[in-house]
């Protein structure tokens, strides 16, 4: 795709996304309710599904087309960052523009999952000269997903939407393609704003592209928070830390050679705790202030500690 430039890409990706997510809000509550999906298997299975897109995008390719060491460390910042992202201020800051959410006691257990299963992104590192360790951990997180996915069946059905099954695919398929072309003009913006502002490479990867890319499912889970569907917002946000804890950490630990360094050691331990507080917050059947404090001491602490484990 060429070049349109730092402002005008970080400006057309950031409307592109945010009215494919409104249009994605939209069509799949239309299409979960005429599959008969529950709030929580809508939310913490399928709909991670489609919004993971940009983030799969940036993942693959570091991966694969750039690999190496700098590969690396922008999979490791995707991994990392994502969820340390989705806990400490995205969806602090859908609680607090929603004034609170009520959700179903089931949001507790992916939450539960993901605090479980996330230190999972620190095994490639561990694991790198025993090869049939690493295929067994790999197949393990991948079981541990499954499992997930075939359990995740609780909650109140989702509400019918107004939109006819065939409006409801044509609208969904076209909402994940304004997902796709609006972050990589996301992606690119925030790189030359970052370049711009004097920020790591570091930074960029844990923290600024994390940011953008997390845009589809925080724009989506605010739509459907604002309409009173508490629990398909918040599933929603944690199916996506699922993945990341699970799916990701599955392919890492049999394609890239990162090293285990104190920064990612420490997002992850903060990930955990703002994870852990919206799980309690979960098991008592809203996500309210005290979330929202905590995910955001957690998240400016992380930013604190940066410049220290450089």
């Amino acid at each position: 795709m060429p070049g349109l430039g730092g402002p005008l890409e970080l400006t057309l990706g950031l409307v592109v996304v945010l009215v494919g997510s409104i249009a994605y809000a939209h069509s799949f509550e239309s299409l979960a309710s005429r599959l008969g999906l529950s709030q929580g298997l809508a939310g913490a299975v399928v709909s991670p599904l489609f919004t993971s897109l940009p983030e799969l995008v940036v993942f693959v390719t570091a991966v694969v087309s750039v690999g190496g060491r700098a590969g690396a460390e922008v999979g490791l910042g995707t991994v990392i960052g994502e969820p340390l992202m989705l806990s400490t201020l995205m969806t602090p800051l859908v609680v607090a523009a929603s004034r609170g959410l009520k959700v179903d006691r089931s949001v507790a257990r992916p939450y539960l999952v993901f605090v479980a299963v996330f230190p999972s992104v620190l095994l490639p590192p561990l694991l790198a000269n025993h090869p049939l360790a690493r295929v067994g951990a790999a197949l393990a997180l991948l079981a541990s997903y499954v499992a997930f996915a075939v359990t995740a069946r609780s909650g109140e059905a989702v509400e019918p939407g107004e939109l006819g099954l065939g409006a409801a695919v044509v609208v969904l398929t076209a909402s994940v393609v304004a997902f796709y072309f609006g972050s990589h003009y996301l992606v690119k913006g925030v790189i030359w704003a970052s370049g711009a502002l004097g920020l790591t490479p570091l930074a960029v990867s844990t923290l600024a592209v994390p940011a953008v890319t997390t845009l589809p499912e925080v724009g989506a889970a605010l739509v459907w928070a604002r309409r009173g569907l508490g629990t398909l917002a918040a599933s929603s946000l944690v199916g996506e830390q699922v993945v990341y804890a699970t799916i990701y950490p599955a392919v890492a630990v049999l394609a890239v050679p990162w090293a285990l360094t104190a920064d990612a050691m420490v997002a992850v331990l903060i990930t955990e705790v703002a994870a852990a507080g919206l799980a309690l917050g979960a098991l008592r059947g809203s996500l309210d202030k005290a979330q929202v404090a905590a995910g955001l001491v957690c998240f400016v602490s992380y930013l604190a500690l940066l410049p220290l484990l450089r």
